[in-house]
């Protein structure tokens, strides 16, 4: 987000410069009170069957150790090449696509989620909360009282009062970062401690997080170089790593080999991610023609779809569904290239064969609810409508491409009171109030008065006036 400081009449050079300098160090200082209070999402989330299920394989047993119910957690998955993972919401664990690739590897990613789920079961979260609105006064006075003495001093020509305006307001991050700095270092280290304790209980080698944090040894918060997010957010200081390889050196999960099907899930993971982020020429360059093993077929039917070159992408996911013919997320790839490639109606009979091995996975009954969509006759209508139902009753927190489909599937099917109420429950997921009301009110005005789905919409009307007052 960009601010623009309009620029006072009359004010000299040096006194510009010198309130542009005010005005970022304010800005910097609020933006790490909301990044510390909330995480800030740089690019969008990634949704995909196959990555989840790995992700869950990696976390369930981690849970089930902390004594947390695994459904009661939301593992999120968005787009950035660093490594970072969070905690937001309470219940809500966040890892960056930069992180799965950069650690290929089962110990080091479960020593990571083991991490944030000590800060979950920690309540870290509530409790910077806390800490965040007590700083939060402080902080933003010290920083407009620096802002007031520069302009004051700018519009007087600058000189050593405009500068003394802009130490004032940086003096007061400095005093916040570090109070932040001590609350967040103690988090991280009882994080770490509840997290080993987790990966012992799940039979986890601990090592693995020890190596994680070894990798951003040295880079701390507020450093000027650039640094990772994962470091930003979780400062290493010299005692937190050694607190860390002392449990590690005595733990009785020391050296315990990792599942073989992990490894094998991971390596695939990162086999998929790799495909659908790098450049399909890097992708395939880096693949020898004759190697025709699972993940390289794997990396090339991603490249190829991407390329776009959605045959010879068909051809390598058909070799994909020969080496494991019952294999939910092969099926699932070959309808995602048919679908994305504009053959909708091909993809229906693989993403049939999908839901058939997988059938309580909202991603894939979404998919195959909008390849049916694209049949265009009654029949394919009513089958999609009961997969996109069957889809958004097992979505956990709502996902806007499903509710939209399935608002199509209502419309098509004569039953628009329904579509309009999904309608306005998609623009509340996206945070678009004003649409939101405006489709709830046509919902109540369609539906049976008093009826569960009416009730629903009237909660949206409700919602959002509040809102809006």
């Amino acid at each position: 987000m960009s601010q623009t400081l309009s620029r006072p009449t009359g004010a000299s050079p040096a006194g510009r410069s010198l309130l542009r300098r005010a005005a970022r160090a304010a800005a910097f200082g609020a933006a790490l009170l909301a990044t510390l209070a909330q995480p800030a999402f740089a690019a969008g989330f990634v949704r995909d069957a196959e990555v989840e299920a790995t992700l869950k394989r990696l976390s369930d047993p981690l849970m089930r150790a902390a004594g947390v119910a695994p459904e009661s957690i939301e593992i999120r998955i968005f787009d950035d090449r660093l490594p970072n993972a969070f905690v937001y919401g309470g219940r809500n664990l966040v890892v960056s696509t930069g992180l799965l690739r950069d650690f290929p590897e089962p110990a080091k990613l479960q020593g990571v989620i083991a991490h944030e789920i000590g800060h979950i079961t920690g309540g870290h979260l509530a409790r910077r909360q806390i800490a965040m609105n007590n700083l939060r006064g402080p902080a933003m006075a010290g920083m407009l009282l620096g802002i007031a003495a520069a302009a004051a001093a700018g519009l007087a020509g600058g000189g050593a009062s405009a500068a003394a305006g802009v130490g004032l307001g940086a003096g007061s991050q400095t005093a916040v970062q570090r109070a932040l700095l001590s609350f967040s270092r103690a988090e991280e280290s009882a994080a770490d401690q509840a997290g080993i304790t987790y990966l012992e209980r799940a039979g986890v080698d601990p090592t693995g997080m020890e190596e994680v944090l070894e990798q951003f040894r040295g880079q701390e918060v507020f450093s000027t170089r650039h640094v990772d997010p994962y470091a930003l957010t979780h400062p290493v200081s010299a005692e937190r790593l050694s607190a860390i390889r002392r449990r590690a050196a005595e733990s009785p999960a020391r050296g315990d080999a990792p599942d073989p099907e992990l490894v094998y899930w991971v390596q695939r993971m990162e086999a998929k991610l790799e495909g659908f982020i790098d450049t399909p020429s890097t992708v395939l360059r880096r693949l020898d023609p004759d190697d025709r093993s699972e993940f390289a077929t794997l990396r090339r039917a991603v490249a190829l779809h991407r390329a776009p070159d959605p045959d010879a992408a068909v051809a390598e996911a058909d070799r994909l569904i020969q080496i494991r013919p019952n294999d939910p997320y092969y099926y699932e790839l070959k309808g995602q290239i048919l679908l994305e490639s504009g053959r909708g109606v091909e993809a229906v009979t693989p993403y049939r064969r999908a839901v058939a091995l997988a059938p309580d996975e909202p991603l894939i009954l979404g998919y195959l609810g909008r390849a049916l969509l694209s049949v265009g006759s009654p029949a394919a209508d009513r089958e999609a409508l009961a997969a996109l139902e069957r889809g958004a009753a097992r979505s956990d927190g709502g996902d806007p491409g499903l509710l939209r489909d399935l608002a199509f599937a209502y419309a098509r099917t004569g039953q628009e009171g329904e579509a309009a109420l999904v309608t306005a429950e998609r623009m509340m997921l996206i945070n678009q109030p004003i649409d939101a009301h405006r489709m709830a009110e046509r919902a109540k005005s369609l539906l049976p008065a008093g009826s569960p789905s009416w009730l629903r919409a009237d909660d949206i009307v409700v919602a959002t006036k509040a809102m809006q007052q």
